[in-house]
């Protein structure tokens, strides 16, 4: 599962079929990205996202929250960005994750992956390099509420090469990443990135 860095925070890898993957830093001006994204998710892609459905949502309402969600303080969340160079369609959109400050040392992490491109580890792998630049940013721990019948994304926090606590409520799980170990390669689950010093503050 390796990953290579590239110069100016950009990553790429490749899926599971194959398919190379480019990995970005998400920007002002990719709204309109993201209501690609949005369109091509299943209502229970959605609503596993977003714990709500969202079916009949009115198309202002989508951009809307898709700009709220590119236009955001950088000293207070972070996201990335993944796409797919189709021969036809040139760059599509196929994953975002962020993190979003909850607290001191804390943040609220989310992932969506676009249903023709899941089951193919780029979830995984984007929420590793999350996680890196969380660690190097200096935030102690992720956290994140998941539906606990939600298997794929609990297989994707597994696959952090950090300390992970579930905490059953309700239907919900609640989970903690800490973020107290480098990311580094190993024999099962290689990255190739810098190693940071870890998190201080």
């Amino acid at each position: 599962m390796n990953i290579k860095q590239n110069p100016g925070n950009h990553y790429t890898f490749y899926a599971n079929d194959g398919r190379q993957i480019l990995v970005r830093p998400l920007a002002a001006d990719d709204t309109a990205l993201l209501v690609d994204l949005f369109d091509h998710m299943s209502p229970e892609s959605r609503y596993r996202r977003f714990h709500q459905s969202l079916d009949h949502v009115p198309e202002s309402r989508i951009w809307q929250e898709a700009a709220q969600i590119t236009h955001f303080d950088p000293a207070k969340s972070f996201a990335y960005i993944a796409f797919f160079s189709s021969p036809d369609k040139g760059l599509i959109p196929i994953s975002v994750a962020r993190y979003v400050d909850s607290g001191p040392g804390e943040g609220e992490v989310a992932i969506s992956v676009r249903d023709d491109f899941q089951n193919l580890g780029i979830g995984k792998k984007l929420m590793r390099l999350l996680a890196y630049q969380a660690e190097i940013k200096g935030y102690r721990r992720l956290v994140a509420s998941i539906q606990n019948d939600n298997i794929a994304i609990w297989r994707v926090f597994q696959h952090l090469p950090y300390h992970i606590f579930r905490s059953p409520d309700g239907s919900y799980a609640n989970i903690i990443i800490v973020l107290t170990s480098t990311a580094v390669e190993d024999e099962n689950d290689g990255i190739l990135i810098p190693q940071p010093p870890l998190a201080t503050t």
